[in-house]
């Protein structure tokens, strides 16, 4: 996947402003943010921001980071304050109690897949850590969407990231109404160029937007292949794959 530098300038910027900002202000002093993927595994950027921001970063080793146990128990023993797992790593990290008494991280990001409802209500139930689910493929930058775990009872993948548009569209990309499922389109300056070498492939997903504006032109978006649906406070619902 070929992405412009621009659209990684427009993720940090996103994080630096509407969370590690927010974050920094709660806290009020310094903060640590622990890499738990392979550097070689484009969300290991969503820790390295923080060390862009002048935070402490920790690369974990590796035979620590894959183990429930012990990442819970390094998180507690260096107080890490920002961890970045996929929900499935986070239901055996709050088994292993990642959330429970002193010591619990002040942020958990989720993303790389969809959060069930289990580990939706109980990490709800935990208090003084901010959970956000972050929602995008690797085409559009890592994260298109988001969404804080407080603000609703059910797992949603929400809004989009600043200075992005997402549609919701039948088979003749003609919009949906709210409730109706849909598949997701994502443009915006996160949308890659497309797969090196393999022009095909590149114009089946990266596609001609319609919805612009007038005088606007070339711009397009990325058919992500993944079916959601609008709530009535305009938050988006993640359902499955179109092909499911």
């Amino acid at each position: 996947v070929v992405t412009p530098h621009a659209a990684l300038s427009n993720l940090y910027a996103f994080h630096r402003a509407g969370l590690i900002a927010r974050t920094e202000a709660a806290a009020g002093r310094p903060l640590r943010s622990a890499v738990t993927a392979s550097l070689s595994f484009d969300t290991s950027w969503e820790a390295l921001f923080w060390m862009l921001a002048g935070h402490e970063l920790h690369v974990v080793r590796d035979d620590v980071r894959r183990d429930a146990v012990a990442l819970t128990d390094y998180v507690r023993a260096v107080g890490i304050d920002v961890l970045d797992v996929t929900p499935t790593y986070a239901e055996h990290l709050l088994d292993e109690g990642l959330l429970s008494g002193t010591g619990a991280p002040l942020v958990l990001l989720l993303g790389g897949e969809a959060a069930g409802q289990s580990l939706w209500t109980r990490i709800r139930e935990a208090s003084g850590t901010l959970c956000l689910n972050l929602y995008g493929p690797t085409e559009c930058t890592l994260d298109a969407l988001w969404w804080d775990a407080a603000d609703s009872p059910h797992p949603l993948i929400g809004r989009p990231i600043g200075n992005t548009r997402v549609f919701v569209l039948d088979e003749r990309l003609r919009p949906v109404a709210p409730g109706v499922p849909g598949e997701l389109y994502v443009t915006g300056p996160g949308v890659a160029r497309g797969y090196l070498n393999r022009p095909a492939a590149t114009a089946e997903r990266f596609v001609a937007c319609p919805y612009v504006a007038e005088g606007e032109t070339g711009t397009r978006m990325y058919r992500t292949g993944d079916l959601v649906r609008w709530d009535r406070q305009g938050r988006l619902d993640y359902l499955g794959r179109v092909d499911d």
